[in-house]
């Protein structure tokens, strides 16, 4: 795994075996928040972002905050 800076982007380079362990740790903490926690739609939406581009992932849908 490794942490660098590139045109104040930060890359993250990570296993597979990585990857699917921070994609259930998300879902844990959105899970835990239910529904109706303010955060629970902000790691959906993080969820979606890192996962742009990769052709295996179905994002989730994340409804616009009233």
């Amino acid at each position: 795994m490794s942490y660098s800076e590139e045109n104040d982007q930060v890359v993250l380079r990570l296993s597979r075996d990585d990857y699917q362990k921070l994609m259930i740790t998300l879902g844990i903490a959105a899970g835990s928040l239910g529904p109706q926690a303010s955060v629970f739609l902000e790691i959906f939406g993080l969820t979606n972002r890192l996962n742009e581009g990769n052709p295996d992932y179905r994002p989730y849908r994340v409804e616009e905050k009233l």
